[in-house]
């Protein structure tokens, strides 16, 4: 039987390399003082010549982690220290990071929501199941408005985050005023949005795909927990990043947690097969005892 192969000094090289630089990314976590981000995502990262350098033997170029690690860490500083991370903010603000970081939090459900519908396309039409929206629009009509609102979250995404942080430092104006400036106020809803998108992404792939049926109930218990985590994270990165009250801030909070409740519930309004209170139509046409 021939001897296994031994792993080569580059594999040895590039896997000390990797745990190397998560050591460093967490060593400049337990250091807040000296990071001018504490969020990972927002870490610089290594440029061509920098690779190339450290090809060619430089090991002090590119000891930062690599993506995953960042994704990960900054959920985890979101949820653990959301206040103490945004103490500090880095002017200009980069929205180019938050929105790669809420991409990475809401697409990849996505994907897999979009792929069972796509194997569909050209089946015949499944039966039609009436639902409490067809009190009020037409099956055809919440069909395509469904499909159609579900192909359009990569383009939602980015309006979303700039209409909310906007709508954020309004409220913050009308409420005493916002020290910090409105990209601050911008890139602190963001994050504070990442971990409800990803509430909202899986109410989306049970909702669209047929693995279970969600019963409305659930749903709306869906809807609960997305606000009140997202008043949570909103509370905590606004008061960090502007340096205000939370209760002010619990309050502000509010606004953009009602534009976010409120598409989530209206998209899903368009797929429940039930709601409390409701029974079908008798006098519908689509109805069949």
């Amino acid at each position: 039987m021939p001897e296994p192969a031994k792993p080569t000094d580059k594999s040895k090289s590039v896997s000390a390399s990797a745990s190397v630089r998560r050591a460093v990314g967490r060593k400049l976590l337990a250091e807040p003082g000296k990071l001018w981000s504490a969020l990972p995502i927002e870490w610089p990262t290594a440029t061509e010549a920098d690779l190339l350098a450290e090809a060619a033997g430089d090991r002090e170029i590119t000891q930062l982690p690599g993506t995953f690690w960042r994704f990960f860490y900054t959920v985890r500083q979101l949820l653990v220290q959301p206040r103490r991370s945004f103490a500090h903010v880095h002017e200009p603000v980069s929205h180019g990071a938050v929105l790669k970081f809420l991409a990475g939090m809401r697409l990849p459900l996505w994907l897999a929501a979009i792929v069972p519908l796509a194997a569909t396309l050209g089946n015949d039409p499944a039966p039609l199941i009436l639902r409490p929206v067809h009190d009020v629009l037409d099956p055809q009509l919440v069909s395509a408005a469904s499909l159609w609102l579900l192909l359009m979250i990569p383009v939602g995404l980015p309006l979303l985050y700039f209409v909310s942080g906007l709508t954020t430092h309004v409220a913050l104006t009308l409420t005493g005023g916002a020290p910090r400036s409105i990209a601050a106020t911008m890139r602190a809803t963001g994050y504070a949005m990442a971990v409800p998108l990803l509430v909202v992404a899986v109410l989306d792939l049970l909702t669209y795909t047929d693995f279970v049926e969600v019963p409305a109930t659930a749903y709306l218990a869906g809807l609960a927990a997305l606000a009140l985590i997202y008043i949570r994270q909103l509370a905590y990165t606004l008061s960090g990043t502007h340096n205000i009250s939370l209760v002010r801030c619990v309050f502000v909070a509010l606004v953009p947690v009602a534009v976010l409740a409120g598409l989530t519930f209206a998209r899903g309004y368009l797929l429940l097969v039930d709601f409390p209170g409701w029974s079908p139509h008798l006098g519908s046409r689509y109805f069949v005892p």
